[in-house]
C-alpha cells in the first residue's frame, strides 16, 4: 500500500514539474499577421496573412524606407502562383513625412471608388506594367498600393484593385 501512495505522489510531482505558467499574451507564429493593429503605420499590417492568402498572395515582407529617394517604408506580397514571378504581386507604401503630391510629382490619371473610399490612380514612370493606387490620409500621410504585370499591362491594376477594399478596412478613420 505504501508503495502505491509513493507512486501516486511521485507521479503527481512529475506531472507538476512538466507544467509551467508563462506570462504574456499568446502571439501567432512569426511572420503571421492575423489582426492589424489599430492606427499602425506599418504597411505590412494593411493586409493580414489570411486576407493576403484570400487574394492569392503570400505573407508580407517589409521593404525598408529609402529616405534619399523619398520612398516610404513598404511591404511586398508575392503571388502564391509559382509561375507568376513578379506578376500579380502587390506592394504597399505608407508615407508619413511628405505629401502625396510630392511623392508622385505628377497628377493622377483617374480615380476609383474601392472599399468606400476614393483612390487616385497614378501612372508609373517605369511604364504601364505598374499600377499605383493612392489615398491621402492627412496632409503628409498617404498609402500607395502598387500592382504589376509585365506579361499583360492591361492586368497591372487587377491585384491592387482587389486589395484596395480590404486595405481600406485597415486605414485610420478620419
Amino acid at each position: 500500500m505504501r508503495w502505491r501512495i509513493a507512486a501516486v505522489v511521485a507521479a503527481a510531482g512529475l506531472a507538476g514539474a512538466c507544467t509551467t505558467t508563462v506570462s504574456g499574451t499568446p502571439q501567432p507564429a512569426p511572420g503571421r499577421i492575423t489582426v492589424a493593429p489599430a492606427s499602425s503605420t506599418d504597411p505590412c499590417t494593411l493586409l493580414t496573412t489570411d486576407e493576403a492568402a484570400e487574394l492569392g498572395l503570400g505573407p508580407g515582407t517589409p521593404i525598408p524606407a529609402q529616405p534619399r529617394q523619398r520612398v516610404p517604408p513598404g511591404c511586398d506580397w508575392r503571388s502564391l502562383d509559382p509561375d507568376a514571378g513578379l506578376d500579380d504581386s502587390l506592394q504597399a507604401y505608407y508615407g508619413t513625412d511628405q505629401t502625396m503630391e510630392e511623392y508622385f510629382a505628377a497628377q493622377p490619371v483617374g480615380e476609383k471608388q474601392l472599399g468606400g473610399i476614393t483612390w487616385q490612380h497614378y501612372s508609373s514612370i517605369m511604364g504601364d506594367w505598374l499600377c499605383n493606387l493612392a489615398v491621402k490620409l492627412g496632409e503628409t500621410e498617404f498609402v500607395v498600393l502598387t500592382g504589376q504585370n509585365l506579361g499583360d499591362e492591361t492586368k497591372s491594376c487587377v491585384v491592387a484593385e482587389r486589395a484596395a477594399p480590404v486595405v481600406a478596412k485597415h486605414l485610420p478613420q478620419r
